[in-house]
């Protein structure tokens, strides 16, 4: 599922299927003037053009109550197609499930069904879920065989051209569907300015640009014609990249994708790319580069997949061009990532079914004849030789059952192992899991970098579940364990440690990286506030961290040698909470540490011989806090100096 480098002509063809399925006119019953029927012709009028006003519609629509299922319905199709343009896929899958029990619980005509199912499905393209996507398309071209309409016909060759171009790469197979559904709109005499941009997009990505100008020709009067705003804007930018020598295009691109940004960007982050290419082509590494980045984050922002993963492959281009090698390893690392889980997700064999469907209905039922020949073959065959060789066929099943019986035995070992490893709230290792890496990791071979852990521990976290509730605090919990995950390497370990407290754990980093991840660490948390429903709250992590001791104390075994750096860095992390909290702290050994507790005991005196480093986010170091006269030996509080090693109140 690569898009072959073109190389900068990456485009996400999933977003371009707003407009692929037939729209849902009013009812045939909704009186002139209604206010109801308005706001659904309203709510379709704006979905593509401006998607943003059209979710405002829907949702004042649904906000009312015993509405009739039909409007419902379109409603909520209208909500679904907006919301996905807008990169809002979690309301647009919502809105697609409700129209699923809708359908279920109230029965419409077929054509209106098409309907439905048509908007219900590139609603979900848009939004990701391919596999399902195909699924909706399979009952919605089994309502336009039953009903024999041509434009239904259309929309669904075009969606699964679209398909094969932009998740498979199989660009002459694409054409010939595109070519198919083209001939049935020239015999009906339909216009359809999104057929065009998709054959215009399919010749991109097969490098034949001659084939592309022509399309997108096409697409932008027919666009045009029927105030397609969407379409037509996107249209003009591939138009002028097309016709483009040198970065005299970037102009008019600039002002596109500023435009795009608001009603639509993932034509945004499109533009952005072509801008990308552009520059690259140019010379400009260093501006192709800031291209490619504004896409990435546009894509990610809006969760568009595709745009996400053309937008990484742009970057490394960028990043190839400026000889930062190591910069564009990374980011091809997270592009192999994302597009292994894309193609894991793909349901193939839908999709097979979906086309064998498109074909012609005399080859169809020649297939079924010769299906149904060899079938019967195969049965006169199978009792002949059970007659020949029954005790054969016999030991045959009872092999089959035992393999049978032991791979379904090792499944359930694997799902418990599983379920024995995660931790249910934050999907990270738990820490008898994280333990067991740990081991692991302590064997890793040596050399200037180390192997690093650090504790995270949330700040004032009980404050903010008194403050907000449990289920809140659960969800900031699970939030700051996906920010985590985002910030850290393939082959780092991430794992929850115990209630508000994390552990990330990093093979070969010196103590410059490692200094870098812990900001990293710390930033993704402070800087971004959590959302939950009636409000936000700002949270902060402080954060300790340490390296592997060069040598092991007197009887420590040597894959227990993590065990040390824990103890380490969580001495590091009651630094940092005395420190003022929103910060982080880190102990490095550079020689033999003999012994780690003398080292945690008295830190000072250990710095000071040299024995280990000290580096923070925010200094002096509190190593130390005034001990109350009733405190036990050895009391070692998460406290501040100032308030006598006591948790001082949080901030309201």
């Amino acid at each position: 599922m690569t898009m072959r480098d073109a190389r900068g002509w990456l485009l996400a063809g999933a977003m371009m299927m707003f407009g692929c399925a037939p729209a849902m006119a009013a009812a045939p019953n909704a009186e002139p003037g209604h206010p109801l029927a308005a706001q659904v012709e309203r709510c379709f009028e704006l979905r593509e053009s401006r998607p943003a006003e059209a979710i405002a519609v829907a949702h004042a629509a649904l906000s009312g109550t015993d509405l009739p299922a039909p409007e419902e319905i379109k409603l909520q199709t209208c909500l679904a197609r907006a919301s996905a343009l807008t990169g809002d896929a979690l309301t647009a899958i919502d809105a697609v499930d409700r129209v699923e029990v809708l359908l279920a619980a109230s029965p419409q005509s077929p054509e209106f069904a098409l309907r439905a199912l048509s908007n219900a499905g590139a609603a979900l393209q848009l939004a990701g879920d391919v596999p399902r996507a195909l699924a909706l398309y399979t009952r919605a071209f089994e309502a336009a065989e039953a009903g024999d309409s041509d434009i239904a016909q259309i929309k669904m060759l075009n969606n699964v051209g679209n398909i094969h171009s932009e998740e498979l790469e199989a660009f002459d197979d694409a054409l010939r569907i595109f070519a198919r559904a083209q001939a049935i709109a020239d015999k009906g005499g339909l216009s359809e300015p999104i057929l065009s941009y998709n054959q215009g997009l399919n010749h991109l990505r097969a490098g034949r640009e001659a084939d592309a100008r022509d399309a997108f020709a096409v697409a932008l009067p027919q666009a045009e014609a029927i105030a397609l705003g969407v379409v037509e804007q996107r249209a003009r930018a591939e138009l002028a990249a097309l016709d483009a020598t040198g970065l005299e295009a970037l102009p008019t691109l600039v002002r596109i994708a500023d435009a795009q940004r608001s009603d639509d960007p993932s034509g945004a982050a499109i533009t952005l790319m072509r801008m990308s290419r552009l520059a690259l082509d140019a010379g400009q590494a260093a501006q192709a580069l800031a291209h490619a980045r504004d896409a990435v984050g546009i894509a990610r922002a809006g969760a568009f997949r595709i745009e996400y993963r053309d937008a990484m492959r742009a970057e490394v281009a960028a990043l190839r061009a400026l000889g930062q090698y190591e910069a564009a390893l990374d980011v091809q690392q997270t592009l192999r990532d994302v597009e292994v889980r894309a193609l894991r997700s793909q349901n193939l064999g839908t999709l097979a079914g979906l086309q064998a469907r498109l074909e012609d209905r005399h080859s169809a039922s020649e297939l079924a004849r010769l299906h149904e020949q060899r079938r019967v073959d195969a049965l006169t065959q199978q009792h002949a030789r059970k007659l020949r060789s029954a005790a054969i066929a016999g030991l045959g099943i009872l092999v089959v059952l035992m393999l049978a019986f032991a791979w379904y035995q090792r499944r359930v070992n694997r799902r418990l192992y599983r379920l024995s490893s995660v931790d249910s709230l934050t999907r990270l290792l738990n820490r008898g899991a994280a333990t067991h890496a740990l081991r692991n990791m302590s064997n890793a071979a040596g050399g200037t970098a180390r192997q690093v852990v650090f504790l995270l521990d949330v700040d004032y976290f009980k404050h903010s579940n008194d403050q907000h509730g449990h289920s809140t605090g659960d969800a900031i919990l699970a939030e700051i364990a996906a920010r985590l995950g985002t910030c850290c390497r393939p082959g780092d370990l991430v794992a929850r440690w115990g209630g508000e407290e994390f552990l990330v754990a990093c093979p070969a980093l010196d103590l410059r990286g490692a200094s870098d991840v812990a900001e990293r660490l710390r930033t993704v948390v402070a800087n971004t506030p959590f959302a939950f429903d009636g409000g936000q709250a700002v949270l902060s992590v402080s954060i300790g961290f340490a390296c592997w001791p060069t040598a092991a104390a007197a009887g420590l075994a040597r894959k227990e040698r993590w065990r040390e750096a824990v103890d380490l860095a969580d001495r590091a992390l009651y630094a940092s909470k005395r420190g003022g909290r929103d910060a982080w702290t880190g102990l490095w050994c550079d020689g033999d540490v003999l012994d780690v507790k003398a080292v945690l005991r008295d830190p000072e005196g250990a710095i000071a011989a040299g024995d280990i480093t000290a580096v923070s986010s925010r200094t002096p170091v509190q190593w130390r806090s005034s001990e109350p006269d009733s405190a036990a030996p050895g009391w070692q509080p998460r406290g501040t100096a100032a308030d006598g090693g006591r948790e001082p109140p949080a901030p309201r």
